[in-house]
């Protein structure tokens, strides 16, 4: 493990080893950063059984599904991660003169096609989304984090799919459904004939005409399971999809996306390590020794008088790792995990998710009631087997699911306003402390009948607003 100050090397010791730099020096294609950790994140979104994840594996190698219920079902339940360096071949000819590697493969790492030495040009981060209907709040969490997405569409079946058009909506909520920014796969093109593609194709094109706003949309077809054109798609995500911008000088906000306890039990006392933080950051960044401050922290509810306090945790960054890479300094783009020394009781079974971590003085409020401003679909997008699409009003005292960042939390309605008539300010109590700022743009998604079972559907998106009547918690009972 790096210490604290970053003066024992990082391992694996043939990368870079990350010599400091001033933020303004930094970029998300600088070859000390790209050398460790991923400076983008995309997201494999699309229907259930489209081959998201065996795409995904095609690239990295890595299954994302790794939870003894996903191996069991063969789909994804939980949001799967897995990182790839991507290569541009010298020799080999455009297009498929691109080739990834894992995380820790070396920065003069060789084609296979030539031998030829490649030049490191991107470090990504997938973010496998489940495309399950019951599992549509994990997806939203998902799209949070989001710098661009990859849409798959089996070509044996018609398009659009139900969770088609909802993944594309969840990413319009995230902001990320510019065209630039999605890259449109046919995949599964090895089960249908030249025909049959072609007409699949054009499906595809009059569908993503009305819902991504773009005409002649460029549609690569693969096989995931063969491999075929998965160097096109590597072509794709380099030439295609814009870097985002990132400001190093902000205070640094990273959202908890999973928890860890990484002692094994029966760990000698003076041998255990603190509790792990896995997420991305938003903004700014961390480096190795930064004091820093978990919102909401330790909550007591209490029951008889409805109050809460919330104790924020204030700990040290002893560890930055990407995959298995040791990092000096993290940027966003990336997804990381942070070693402090908290209590590994709080990060057990992802119990700081939908946390928020920066530095202290530098958080946004801790809030248990919110002020939503809305908008609600006029339909439901996914509306199978259901014989009411129409989405009906919020209710005073219905409980409705929020996605907020990573966090997806119940709420209950408490009061409706409307603007110029029609209703759109919500006032909204939460089942638990949420850490968001003014402006947060969040999912709203109901319990909706779905056949013979009831999942969470989304139907419609908001920002929080301020609201002089509500009072934000800190750390002190409220």
């Amino acid at each position: 493990m790096a210490d604290s100050l970053g003066t024992l090397p990082l391992t694996p010791m043939y990368l870079s080893q990350q010599p400091f730099l001033k933020p303004e020096e930094l970029h998300p294609t600088h070859p000390d950063v790209i050398s460790r950790q991923a400076t983008i994140n995309i997201g494999t979104i699309g229907h259930v059984a489209h081959g998201k994840s065996t795409l995904v594996k095609a690239i990295t190698g890595i299954t994302t599904g790794r939870f003894h219920s996903e191996m069991e079902r063969n789909i994804t339940i939980k949001l799967g991660y897995a990182n790839a360096k991507i290569f541009k071949c010298p020799k080999c000819p455009e297009p498929h003169n691109y080739f990834p590697t894992s995380s820790s493969m070396p920065d003069n790492s060789k084609c296979k096609m030539c031998g030829s030495v490649g030049t490191l040009v991107r470090h990504i981060s997938f973010v496998d989304c489940p495309g399950h209907d019951f599992y549509m709040a994990t997806m939203l969490t998902g799209a949070c984090v989001m710098d661009a997405a990859l849409l798959l569409i089996a070509a044996d079946q018609p398009c659009p799919q139900s969770q088609t058009k909802e993944h594309l909506a969840a990413i319009d909520i995230a902001g990320i459904t510019k065209a630039d920014r999605v890259i449109i796969v046919q995949n599964k093109i090895d089960l249908i004939k030249e025909q049959e593609a072609k007409s699949h194709h054009q499906q595809i094109v009059n569908y993503l005409n009305i819902s991504l706003k773009t005409k002649n949309p460029h549609i690569i077809p693969t096989s995931a399971v063969s491999g075929y054109n998965v160097d096109l798609v590597l072509h794709h995500i380099v030439n295609k999809l814009p870097i985002p911008k990132r400001d190093l000088t902000l205070p640094p906000l990273f959202m908890v996306i999973r928890s860890f306890d990484v002692n094994k039990p029966g760990y000698d006392i003076d041998n255990i390590r603190g509790g792990v933080a896995g997420g991305t950051l938003l903004q700014g960044m961390f480096k190795l020794g930064d004091t820093v401050e978990i919102r909401p922290g330790y909550t007591i509810m209490n029951e008889k008088t409805g109050k809460c306090s919330c104790y924020p945790l204030i700990t040290k960054i002893i560890s930055i790792k990407a995959d298995e890479n040791e990092l000096r300094y993290a940027i966003p783009g990336g997804l990381i995990a942070i070693g402090t020394f908290i209590d590994p009781s709080y990060t057990r079974q992802d119990r700081l998710v939908g946390s928020v971590i920066g530095y202290p003085g530098h958080m946004p409020p801790i809030r248990l009631n919110i002020t939503i401003y809305y908008e609600l679909m006029h339909q439901l997008i996914s509306a199978v087997n259901t014989n009411n699409t129409k989405i009906a009003v919020l209710a005073v005292n219905e409980i409705i699911l929020f996605t907020i960042g990573s966090n997806s939390v119940s709420g209950t309605i408490k009061a409706v306003r409307t603007v110029n008539g029609v209703e759109k300010i919500a006032d909204v109590v939460m089942n638990k402390p949420i850490c968001a700022k003014t402006g947060e743009q969040i999912a709203i998604s109901r319990k909706i009948a779905t056949g013979a079972s009831r999942s969470w559907r989304l139907i419609g998106w908001g920002k929080i607003q301020d609201n002089p009547d509500w009072e934000n918690l800190n750390s002190t009972e409220a």
